[in-house]
């Protein structure tokens, strides 16, 4: 309709954006509004890991086993749209290979089994490509503030052998332990919102009591 708008794309900055443009005195920033590009929610992820393989022939059972494997490949891929994709990929080339166990005269279909998914699961290319995406998104920025609060909640885990997750103050009092001025200087709310930062990137789950976990 002979109009046009600008569309500004960023990194974790972007997830900031309506915080600070709330607090913003500039009139115009205030009126624009952000999306934050997360991973999908599990209805997304299963249509997109599903139908394009069922359009190939594949079928994923209906029974309490193959919830739990589709919850395996969801919680490996951490729900991200390129990991899901890139499995189905490495999933098709698996059966390409040698069949993997099925019979020329019974498929397709070709029902998904756990020791396929446990073969895909455990493909060495698929693993680097998951290190590599976790490995970016707490890489993002110059900061450093996402890698380094990952490390203090992993050594919380490595150190209390809690499940519950890791709170502010918890992360904190273990930079203060080790001296890492970046964040024990940092007050707790600035703390808050960068872990808040790192759910909505779906490295972090914030969990009822106000702690977070991988």
């Amino acid at each position: 309709m002979d109009r046009f708008k600008f569309v500004i794309a960023g990194l974790h900055n972007i997830v900031r954006f309506k915080r600070d443009a709330a607090l913003s005195n500039n009139s115009v920033i205030t009126h624009l509004s952000s999306i934050t590009i997360r991973p999908f929610h599990t209805k997304d992820a299963r249509q997109l890991l599903e139908e394009p393989l069922y359009c190939l022939g594949f079928r994923f059972p209906k029974d309490n086993e193959t919830e739990v494997l589709v919850s395996t490949i969801f919680g490996t891929t951490n729900y991200f749209p390129g990991l899901i994709q890139l499995y189905c990929q490495k999933l098709i080339e698996a059966v390409q290979r040698d069949y993997a166990n099925y019979t020329e005269d019974s498929t397709p279909p070709y029902l998904v089994q756990k020791d396929l998914v446990k073969k895909v699961l455990a493909d060495k290319t698929l693993l680097q490509e998951i290190k590599k995406k976790f490995d970016i998104t707490l890489g993002v920025g110059d900061d450093d503030y996402y890698n380094i609060i990952a490390l203090l909640v992993a050594y919380h885990y490595y150190q209390e052998k809690s499940q519950n997750g890791c709170s502010v103050d918890d992360v904190k009092e273990i930079a203060n332990g080790f001296y890492i001025k970046k964040i024990a200087t940092l007050d707790t709310e600035k703390i808050s919102a960068l872990m808040e930062e790192m759910r909505e990137l779906n490295v972090l789950q914030y969990t009822e009591d106000g702690r977070y976990r991988f």
